[in-house]
């Protein structure tokens, strides 16, 4: 546990968790025992600190509790002991006394290092709560001798050893001591003497810099520090002098001149000879030390191809990153961002002429991400300096220092985070400007943290374009084998996800196999249990797709990483953050959590808001993962997705045309989960499902209808637009709907088989009409027909069999065969008329009323409708569609002016139903009504109407 006070208050486990307390009392009482470290501190003065002075009669009692709390939160750090180096809260005398190693109090720390520098406070100790022992205080030196003024000290940089521990001891400040520490009376009493060893230790580290000819590192604090305290004389002499060794002489006679209007007497000595001094010609300053031009960039990749727009965006970015923006890059492992990257840079050098700064950060490496404060020690090394800072805070403060004003790139290559890429950012400078440095990031994480800091040039990267991806393939095979294997070197392509690497990989295989063709590969890759191990190749550590994916994942939380694992059972390329929640047992927040954490370091990619997909390669490897699960653990999740698409496609049933769109999505995932399902013996929710996912199927059939097979040109019953038979296909009526179908006919078919193992009757009837309604839509109407009998003698429920031949009438009427449909509904509507079925009657009315329509009988069709409209209960669908078949029935016999008034009827009946796709029917009718009449305008704004009642919005 370590504790910062020289700042915000906080509390810090040893991984860098922050524990602080957020109660503020407990924060004054850590604070209080922190800054008097090893020492014990009475419980009268403590209340008097935690409640500022007004401590009420219960404190001592509350005080007790809150130290029960600090013990305990003290004892969780993982590697406690309480012995010597941890933390440990004791009780002593009439007092208590926090223990443990100077340095796990920043306060302390930092008047340690000033103590072995020679400097302390006046009185010998710091503060009235200081650890210190009285000792002889600092008193800076006096420039008579002027040393500091003039140059360098004879002795070299090293002569003087307090300077590094000064350095060390100011960089631990992250603002004014104890910033909300809970106690205004701690914070009053202590913050004096903080801020006076501060400025102490700040005068002698510029008095020591002076000397050697470095006092411009200090201008920016000395700065800040006059600023806040004009009248101390001494900073304010160091700032003069060491802006005048920066080589800014007119900024060191103006703050001069400042400085001594603002004073009531005359200058003190120190301030009056740096003001002489700025008499004397300036030759007599320093020379600064000839600059180092750094080289670190290694060659450019040389089989790199394409990326053209990239490279532009590259071009693109130095305008904004001269601004001080960095320019990040990002994507999936695998991308060739380094390669991108690199290659940009060594074209870009001569843009560069002040050297190029390269690091790879190691950010997902096996090693773990590099320390900045290494690679900046690299980094300075490289720029020359000949003493490289010991902590952090003084190595980014001479980093930047050096790179201020110089055109030198910076590379900063597989970035972990935002924190780890910060402490390496070049200063920005105070206008844009061809003199400043460039920063460039790569990072498979998308460090949004970095683009809201610092305003990150943001350069996703993803996978490369076909023909890019071809040109690859050619860097290492004969353009001949490519050109006599058109469609398999791009299916190849694909296969590979088009990702350098993996087609890098795959290129090398067939390389080092002349007889292979490029189908034998592409079958290979189509292989999900072979295509990762395909796509691995040797080298000095583990190299491939799955490699690449590990280092990924192992930079994930364990529950983000388990969510991924379970992620792999789900078959689709798409989920949704209700699935993902689903799969995971996980609240919808916690899981939608742990998908932005996924599409963070490009596992997913968020298509849309709540929406993921990723890429084929990345979903085999999330099914190895998977793999790794416990069994028990696997069927659990199945059983939960079973159960999740069981309640989507009950509530989506009803949502008209986007519930529609949401069964494209799903539709492959769905599918699988029912043939999934009945492999493990989950036959209930099989046949459950597959019989659901029918209804979807068969309302895509009804959008797809051939035109001219009802009586205006829409699909009959369910007017759904361009359903997924429709459009996911490509094609009306052609080779795509045919594999929509073929899907359709696996699902019913696995749901039959699971009804069937499971011994449910009535199940079996259901899946059995289901095949049978596919069936009559493929036109295989005897086979539909048997299906049929099956489904009416396997039940004895007679409303089920009166639905079965009713579901398979109307697929009928769609397929345009009327003169099979009409008996069907004339025997439905004889079955529909005993007591029990007398609720379906109404609308197996109006089925066999457009059937009629169809088949040329309007005015039998009238007759029925008219009966349908007079058993319908008012305000119901059932009158809705009584109305519409009334309708249908008086147009056909051309009777168009009464016609069009039951069609405005059904609109102004249809508005007191929650019934979306009802209403869309009634506005669709209407509108093909008005379009019989010549009324296009009036046709169009209902066609408008009801498109936006399916598609949600209205």
């Amino acid at each position: 546990m370590r504790i910062d006070l020289l700042g915000p208050v906080a509390v810090r486990r040893d991984d860098g968790t922050l524990v602080t307390p957020s109660a503020p009392k407990r924060r004054a009482l850590l604070s209080a025992l922190a800054v008097r470290l090893n020492r014990v501190v009475a419980t009268e003065e403590l209340i008097e600190l935690v409640w500022d002075g007004a401590a009420p009669p219960t404190a001592r009692a509350a005080l007790q509790g809150h130290v029960a709390v600090l013990r305990q939160a003290l004892g969780e750090e993982p590697t406690a002991d309480h012995g010597g180096g941890h933390l440990a809260l004791g009780t002593r005398d009439a007092g208590y006394v926090l223990t443990g190693e100077p340095d796990r109090v920043d306060l302390v720390r930092f008047a340690g290092l000033c103590e072995r520098a020679g400097v302390l406070h006046p009185d010998g100790r710091h503060g009235s709560f200081g650890p210190y022992h009285p000792q002889a205080p600092y008193h800076p030196h006096v420039l008579d001798d002027e040393r500091a003024a003039d140059g360098p000290s004879p002795d070299g940089p090293s002569a003087d050893p307090a300077l590094p521990l000064l350095r060390a001891a100011l960089d631990l400040f992250q603002g004014p001591a104890l910033t909300d520490c809970g106690s205004a009376l701690l914070r009053d009493r202590t913050s004096p003497y903080v801020t006076d060893l501060r400025l102490r230790a700040l005068d002698r580290l510029a008095d020591g810099l002076c000397r050697q000819g470095r006092g411009g590192e200090l201008v920016a604090e000395l700065t800040e520090a006059v600023t806040a305290h004009p009248a101390r004389q001494g900073p304010a002499a160091r700032l003069v002098t060491c802006l005048d060794q920066a080589g800014r002489r007119d900024e060191a006679a103006a703050w001069y001149g400042r400085l001594v209007a603002r004073l009531d007497g005359p200058p003190g000595p120190e301030l009056r000879r740096a003001g002489e001094r700025l008499t004397r010609p300036a030759a007599t300053v320093a020379a600064p030390r000839p600059k180092a031009v750094p080289s670190q960039l290694p060659p450019a990749e040389r089989r790199f191809v394409g990326r053209a727009d990239d490279l532009r965006r590259l071009d693109e970015a130095l305008a904004p990153a001269r601004a001080g923006r960095p320019v990040l890059v990002t994507g999936p492992a695998g991308a060739g961002k380094t390669a991108l990257v690199q290659h940009w840079a060594n074209r870009a050098a001569e843009r560069f002429p002040e050297g190029v700064l390269h690091a790879d950060l190691d950010g997902f490496g096996e090693a773990g991400p590099r320390d900045p404060a290494d690679v900046l020690g690299e980094f300075l090394t490289a720029l020359g300096e000949p003493v490289v800072p010991a902590g952090l805070g003084a190595r980014v403060q001479r980093y930047r220092a050096l790179l201020t004003g110089r055109r030198v790139l910076v590379v900063l290559d597989d970035a972990r985070s935002a924190e780890q890429v910060a402490p390496l950012l070049p200063a920005p400078p105070a206008e844009p400007s061809d003199a400043a440095p460039v920063t460039v990031v790569t990072s498979r994480h998308r460090l949004r943290d970095l683009l809201v800091r610092e305003g990150a040039v943001p350069l996703p990267v993803g996978a490369l374009t076909p023909d890019d991806a071809a040109a690859l393939l050619a860097r290492t095979l004969d353009p001949a084998r490519l050109a006599a294997e058109p469609a398999a070197a791009a299916e190849l392509a694909e296969r590979c996800d088009r990702l350098p690497l993996a087609l890098r990989l795959a290129a090398a295989r067939l390389a080092a196999r002349p007889g292979w063709g490029l189908d034998d590969l592409a079958a290979e890759l189509a292989d999900d249990q072979a295509a990762l191990a395909t796509l691995t190749g040797t080298g000095r550590g583990p190299l491939g797709i799955a490699a690449a994916l590990d280092r990924t994942r192992r930079a994930l939380d364990p529950a983000t990483a388990r969510l991924f694992a379970l992620l792999g059972l789900h078959p689709g390329s798409e989920i949704g953050t209700a699935t993902a929640a689903a799969l995971g047992d996980l609240p919808a927040a916690e899981a939608r959590a742990h998908l932005a954490r996924l599409d963070a370091v490009h596992l997913l990619e968020e298509q849309a808001p709540g929406r993921y997909a990723r890429r084929a390669l990345v979903g085999r490897y999330a099914a190895r993962q998977a793999a790794d699960l416990g069994c028990d653990e696997r069927l659990a999740a199945l059983d939960r997705l079973i159960d999740h698409y069981l309640d989507a496609t009950g509530a989506r049933s009803a949502e008209g045309g986007e519930g529609a769109a949401w069964f494209r999505r799903e539709e492959s995932a769905i599918r699988a989960v029912v043939l999934c399902a009945e492999q493990h013996g989950r036959t209930a929710g099989a046949w459950q499902l597959a019989h659901r996912a029918a209804t979807f199927y068969e309302r895509a059939a009804q959008g797809h209808a051939p035109q001219g097979r009802t009586a205006h040109g829409h699909a009959g019953r369910g007017y759904t637009g361009h359903g997924f038979l429709g459009g996911a296909g490509g094609g009306e009526d052609g080779e795509g709907v045919e594999h929509d179908r073929a899907r359709w006919r696996a699902t019913t078919e696995a749901g039959l088989r699971a009804a069937r193992s499971a011994g449910d009757p009535e199940a079996v009837a259901r899946l059995s009409t289901d095949l049978a309604v596919l069936l009559v839509d493929r036109g295989a109407h005897r086979t539909a027909g048997e299906h049929l009998d099956r489904a009416v003698t396997t039940t004895g429920d007679p409303l089920l069999r009166l639905r079965s031949r009713a579901r398979v009438a109307r697929a009928l009427v769609r397929a345009g065969r009327h003169d099979r449909a009409v008996p069907l509904f004339t025997d439905v509507v004889a079955a529909a008329r005993i007591p029990e079925a007398a609720h379906l009657l109404a609308a197996a009315l109006v089925d066999l009323a457009d059937a009629l329509v169809l088949a040329g009988s309007p005015a039998q069709a009238l007759a029925h409708a008219d009966e349908a409209v007079r058993l319908a209960a008012a305000h119901t669908a059932d009158a809705v569609r009584a109305t519409h078949g009334r309708a249908r029935a008086l147009h056909a016999l051309g009777r168009v002016g009464p016609a069009l008034d039951c069609a405005e009827l059904a609109v102004v009946l249809g508005r007191t139903l929650a019934d979306t796709v009802l209403q869309a029917d009634s506005h669709a009718l209407l509108a093909d009504l008005l379009g019989t009449v010549g009324r296009t305008g009036d046709a169009a704004a209902a066609r408008r109407r009801a498109d936006s009642l399916l598609s949600g919005a209205v």
